[in-house]
Formats: structure tokens, sequence, C-alpha cells
């Protein structure tokens, strides 16, 4: 009798029957299958279908198998029990990965009652390893831990694997190994390859020297003005695609007051000059030279005075101390530059919709064959794959090689030294390049925001306020209103789910050992390698069949920005938590507090402005992106990108710069609030210590 009383007490306080019983209200109440036209303009009987109540159903088998849980042996949970735990954990499994490989083989996307059930059937793999005590038994980093790779394998990995499916398929869906080869033997294709790896090298070279020359300047010749680094690294991140290239054309396209002045003065008679490589290879250099900028700006501040002083003290002149000392020490940073630069200008999209003239490059032809008047979808595949697989080598070469190289300048706790000064004749060339990069600059930016307000820039120069009224003197329905709210909506939801992901993510990595660490890390940065247009590609290829319907909703937008700018939160957070000795956790754990309670009351606080800054930044970038989301939006989700983007494809070059310079005035006002209060915070925690 008290051997089956204590039975019961078992079963009464065992998890896995409450998740089980999760599971059948999920199913009971949400609806099994996906409605191809939303419930509003659904039939009653296809609504009742998609509850998967109607006759014999495979909706039934998902939650028939889960609940073959019942009747395992109902026995307290213990060490002496491993088997049960082991096959609680890959029942569960299983059962997840039936659900999608039935609805696939059937042909119909999941409904809602999916997301419950997933989260059920999470949620007892998840007791099943705490039982197992792997990881310690901790139930919230083994939850974070399996959330983790499920995202990852849904929104990363499947959508990668998906791109490459039309490759090998004919016109008509049949299975074709070469059939890539067709496509692939076109001359026209050959040319946009080649073209494209040889503009991002040329743009790689380009970003890197004048990255370098910026980054030399701000370090070790400015004094007060190295402010202006600090500018022209902000301005380009909150620059709108098309905004650069459409500024470097007010400047010297066929109407631009650079090339008028160009026939009047120097009697040029080519006023199409601009249009091809040339254009490209300018804007590009433009846009991504203070990406190169930051990243060799934050090496020179690390390289140590001593080596150059040691070098003198051998009696090298300034010169061959530059040369022999200080370039050898910034080659890891000058390599990551360059590979960086690349795959940014392979993934760029904009500059050469609007430059490009008859060049063309991969980004742009896969955006023709998706949107042009013939789809090609097994086209784009194959132009996808080429440069997923080259961005793909270059990350590789970049995290492997390069990030494996010592090049230590400062150990211990030495004193720092003077910074050498470098020979006067290269201060002054480096003045000089730096005086026409802001020179010019100053005249782009100047061309956007006065081109704003003309009337059609190179034929009426009258001021005014037309384009500002067809963008938002239409009413709230009307214009640019409505991608406007629906772009700060979908930015405002993505930027703290990626601050707060890449953070947890960010947190299993730092602070949890267990095998396949490094291999989350790397798959969640493979985001960054990805070019935005293949991503694209691989959200329409993955999300518009089964198992998974998202294409034309407002989810697959927001996902799409949180995947492309998680890293960005993965790498704030790794920063922060290198600052945090781990014996602040520890002591959290000490005192019984749990991982979850140690993370909400330990390290968000203290890791407030890693994830404020990780937060503007997401929020910045998703209201930028292009080339990932404009396969992706549809009219019942516009975002300002795809307008501008109408507007450039329909000439109305005006109203495109309008709307640009309003969302770079937005951004830079969001950016220098976060830092005004991201520095008071500071000016506050330091006064706090001075007066303890």
């Amino acid at each position: 009798m008290s051997h089956s009383l204590a039975l019961r007490s078992a079963q009464s306080r065992d998890t896995v029957f409450i998740w089980l019983g999760i599971l059948l209200v999920a199913y009971a109440l949400l609806p099994a299958w996906s409605l191809d036209y939303g419930i509003q303009e659904s039939s009653g009987e296809e609504i009742f279908a998609a509850y998967g109540w109607s006759g014999l159903n495979v909706s039934l088998l998902w939650l028939l198998l889960p609940m073959a849980l019942l009747f395992r042996p109902l026995i307290p949970a213990g060490r002496e029990h491993r088997n049960r735990h082991v096959f609680d954990a890959g029942y569960a499994l299983f059962c997840a990965l039936f659900m999608l490989v039935s609805a696939t083989l059937i042909g119909r996307g999941l409904g809602y009652a999916s997301i419950g059930m997933f989260i059920a059937l999470g949620a007892i793999i998840t007791l099943a390893l705490s039982r197992l005590e792997w990881l310690g038994g901790d139930r919230f980093v083994l939850g974070s831990l399996v959330c983790i790779v499920a995202l990852i394998g849904v929104f990363i990995l499947y959508p990668s694997i998906a791109i490459f499916i039309p490759m090998f398929t004919n016109d008509v869906g049949e299975f074709a190994p070469l059939q890539f080869m067709v496509v692939l033997g076109q001359s026209h294709i050959l040319q946009v390859i080649w073209n494209s790896f040889m503009l991002s090298i040329a743009v790689g070279i380009g970003c890197t020297f004048f990255g370098l020359v910026l980054a030399i300047y701000t370090t070790r010749i400015a004094k007060r003005s190295a402010i202006i680094g600090r500018v022209f690294s902000i301005l380009p991140i909150v620059t709108p695609p098309f905004i650069v290239g459409l500024g470097v054309t007010l400047m010297m396209g066929r109407s631009g007051y650079v090339t008028e002045l160009m026939v009047t003065w120097f009697g040029l008679t080519n006023t199409n000059w601009l249009y091809g490589f040339t254009g490209i290879w300018l804007a590009q250099v433009l846009a991504f030279t203070p990406m190169a900028f930051m990243i060799l700006d934050g090496a020179i501040k690390t390289i140590h005075p001593s080596l150059e002083e040691a070098s003198y003290t051998l009696r090298a002149n300034r010169y061959q101390t530059f040369r022999r000392v200080f370039l050898p020490l910034l080659k890891p940073a000058l390599a990551n530059a360059f590979l960086i630069v690349i795959v940014q200008s392979l993934a760029d999209f904009s500059n050469p919709l609007v430059l490009g003239g008859n060049f063309d490059v991969l980004a742009t032809q896969i955006y023709f064959y998706i949107t042009g008047a013939q789809l090609d979808y097994q086209a784009a595949s194959t132009l996808g794959v080429i440069l997923l697989v080259f961005s793909l080598l270059v990350f590789c070469i970049q995290y492997m090689w390069i990030g494996k190289r010592s090049y230590v300048t400062i150990s211990g706790k030495s004193t720092r030294g003077d910074v050498q000064p470098l020979p006067v004749s290269m201060v002054w060339i480096v003045t000089a390049i730096l005086a026409i990069w802001v020179t010019f600059n100053g005249l782009l930016y100047g061309s956007i925001f006065y081109g704003s307000f003309t009337v059609n820039w190179g034929v009426d120069y009258t001021l005014t306020l037309d384009n500002f009224t067809n963008l938002f003197g239409r009413g709230f329905s009307d214009g640019a209103w409505p991608s406007l709210i629906d772009t700060l909506l979908f930015a405002g939801i993505a930027a703290p789910i990626t601050a707060l992901f890449g953070l947890l993510i960010a947190y299993i990595v730092v602070r949890q050992q267990f095998r396949g660490k490094k291999t989350i890390e790397f798959t969640t940065m493979l985001c960054f390698a990805v070019p935005g247009t293949v991503a694209g590609i691989s959200y329409i290829l993955a999300f518009n069949s089964a198992p998974v319907y998202l294409t034309g909703t407002a989810a697959i937008v927001i996902i799409s920005m949180v995947m492309r700018n998680v890293p960005v939160g993965i790498r704030a957070g790794i920063a922060g938590l290198g600052q945090l000795d781990k014996s602040l956790d520890e002591a959290s754990l000490s005192l019984r507090a749990g991982s979850m309670r140690t993370v909400m009351y330990i390290l968000l606080p203290l890791l407030r402005p890693a994830i404020l800054s990780a937060l503007i930044y997401s929020f910045v970038r998703a209201i930028t992106t292009v080339s990932a989301i404009v396969f992706l939006v549809t009219p019942d989700t516009r975002v300002a990108t795809a307008y501008i983007l109408n507007r450039v494809e329909d000439g109305e070059y005006g109203v495109a710069i309008a709307y640009g310079s309003i969302l770079i005035v937005v951004m830079l006002a969001i950016i220098f609030l976060f830092d005004y209060l991201v520095g008071e915070a500071r000016v506050a925690r330091s006064k706090a210590k001075t007066n303890q």
C-alpha cells in the first residue's frame, strides 16, 4: 500500500506529465496545420480541417506518440534510473523530428499548435538531461542550450541547406545533379562571377588602404581632431542602402556638378564614365572603408610603443621602424579588414543596382532572377551557392588561420611608454589624403541633403519641400508613413531579441564547458559570412514550402533581422563577460541562487553597457538592411529600404534621397541619445566610486 502511494506521489510530482498536459492543450486549442489565407479569409470547413480533427489525420500521431510517455515506469526519478531519462530525451526528440518529417512528406505547413508542442517536447528533453546531471543538471542552462540548438538548426542550418536544392533539380523538380552546369556554361554568367571577384578584391585593397590612413591619423597624428575618425565610422552605419550610390550619382553622374565642371574646364566628352566598375568601386570604398578603419584603429591602439622605442635604440630611422616593426604587427588586422570587406563587397546589392550600368555582379544578377519577368530559382540558387561558398571560404580563412596567430605586444603590467612620432613626410601624406577624404565625404553628404530639397537635380535646383510632402504629407496611411512605422516596429521587436539571444549564446559559450561549444559559436558567426542576398533567397526557399510557411508574414522579416545581427549580440556578450570575473558567478551559485537568478540579478546589471550597445547597433542595422529582406517583404510588410528601392527603380531619386536623409537624421539622433545616456551612467558610476 505504501509503495503504491509512493508511486502515485512520484507521478504527481513528475513535471513530464505537466508538459504532456500542455502539449495536449496546445493541440486541442490551436490549429495543427497552417491556413493558406489566414483565419479571416478561410471557410469554417478549412479551419476545422486545419485543427486536424476531421477523420484519420497524421497530426493525431503528433499527439498520440508523446502520450506514450505516460506509460513508462512510474517510479521516482533518480541517478539509478539513467536509462529511463535517456529514453525520455531520445523519445521526445524523435516525436519532434516526426512532426517535421511527416509535415514535409505530405506537403503541409505546421500550424500554431506545433509551437506549443515543440516547446513542451523541448522542456521534456531539458528535464531528462537535467536528471542525467548533464552540465551539472542546471535546467536553465540546459533549456537555453536546447533552445539555441533548435533555433540554429531551423533558422541558420536549414535555410543554408535549402539553397542547394534547386541547384540540383530541373524545371519540373526532378533530381538532376549536373543541371547547374547549364547555368555555369553561359558566358554571361561566367563574366558576372569574374566581375564580382575582381570588384571585391579591388574594393578590399582600396578600403584597407584608406582605413589604414584614417586609423594612423586618429591614433598617431590627431589630437583634438580625432573625432573625425569617429564621425566617419558612424555615418556609413546609419546611411541607408542606395543613398551612397545616389550621392555619388548627384556628384559625378550625367547631371552631376563634378561632371559639368569637368566638361566645362577639361573638355570631358564621356559623361557616362561613372556607371560600371568605377562607380561601384568608388561607392563601395566610401561605404566600407569605415569598417576597415574600426578594425585597424583598435589594432593600432594595442601596439606597445616600447617595441618602436627598441627599434630606435637599435639606430633604425622612423621609416625603417614603420616598415619593419609597425606594419608587420598589423598584418592580422590588415588581413582581417581586407577579408571582411571582400565579403561585404560581394554581398552589396544596392550600389551595383544604382551604378552598375552594364557591369553585372552576383548580387544584382540573383535579384533579377528572383524579381525579374522570368522567375528562375535554379539560376538564382546556383549563383547564390557560388557566392555563399566563396564567402564561407573567406570567413574560414579569417576565423581559423588569422584567428590562431598570436601577435601579442602587451603582457604583464609594464609601463606603456610614449607613442613615437611618424616620419614628417608620412604625416603630411596621411594628412593630405585625409583632407581629400573628408572633403569628398563632405561634398557627398552635402549633395545628399541638398538634393533632397531640390526640384530635379541637374535640371532645376530650386529649393522645395515637395519631396518630403510626397513622403509624409499624405497622412499616416499613404506615402512613406506605413513603411517607416513598420520598419520601426520590426526593428524595435528584433533589436531586444537580438541582444538577449546573443547574450544567452555568449553566456553558454563563455561560462559553460561541453562538447560542441565551438561548433555552436562558429555556426552562429556564419551569419556574418553569409551574404544578405543569399540569406534572403535561402529564407524564401526554406520557408515557402512545407513544413514551415513563413513567407509573406511579418515574422519572417523579424526573424531575418534577428539572425543577421545576432553575431553582434554574441560578440558584445563575449566581450562583456570576458571582463567579469567568474568568481561572481561562483559566489552567487554557492548561495544557491541558480544560473537563472545569477544571470538576472548579477550578470545582466553588470553587462548593461554591452547589452545597450548591441541593442542600438542591432536596431540601426535592422532599419538599414535591404539585401536580406528585399525578397521577403510584401505590400503588407513594408519596410523603409524596400520603399527607397522602389523609388530608385521608378527613377524618383529626389524622393529616395529625401527619405534616406530623414533616416540618417533619425538614427544619428538615436545613437547620440544612447551615447549620452550611457555616458551619463558611466560618469555617475565613476563619481560613486570616487565618493566611497
